[in-house]
């Protein structure tokens, strides 16, 4: 049996799931850091820790609608697993950003979230639809 029939074809949404979930591990210990120890460096690194906390929770959001989509074994087109992809490591990364960089507005970030954005929401809107429309077969 060839691996994408395993999978429905969605096995990028596990492996990105997977990849978003360590992340938010990483950034629990981070927060740590900066909310609960205080530690100067933490501080230094994350500027605007409630940024830090809001990436966090958007790559844990991320997680979990990435595996209920994996989850619903409807084959997804890559015009929508691809967005949906990108999208769920890009949304977070903007926060992270903002936490590392509160304040700097230049030109590529602002270019960098709209994309993510844009791309996060065609791909988890298309998903919502084809897995809408297998459940009404």
């Amino acid at each position: 049996m060839p691996q994408d029939d395993r999978h429905s074809g969605n096995v990028i949404l596990l492996r990105v799931a997977c990849i978003t979930l360590l992340i938010a591990l990483v950034e629990a210990w981070c927060l740590v850091g900066t909310h609960v120890m205080q530690l100067p460096i933490a501080l230094e690194v994350f500027k605007d820790p409630d940024k830090l906390l809001s990436s966090h929770l958007d790559f844990l959001m991320m997680t979990m609608l990435l595996l209920g989509f994996y989850g619903a074994h409807v084959p997804l087109p890559a015009y929508v697993r691809w967005p949906i992809a990108i999208g769920a490591i890009g949304n977070p990364t903007a926060f992270l950003i903002e936490a590392v960089l509160p304040g700097v507005h230049h030109p590529a970030i602002g270019l960098f979230t709209m994309t993510s954005i844009t791309l996060t929401t065609i791909g988890f809107g298309l998903a919502a639809i084809k897995v809408f429309r297998s459940s009404l077969r």
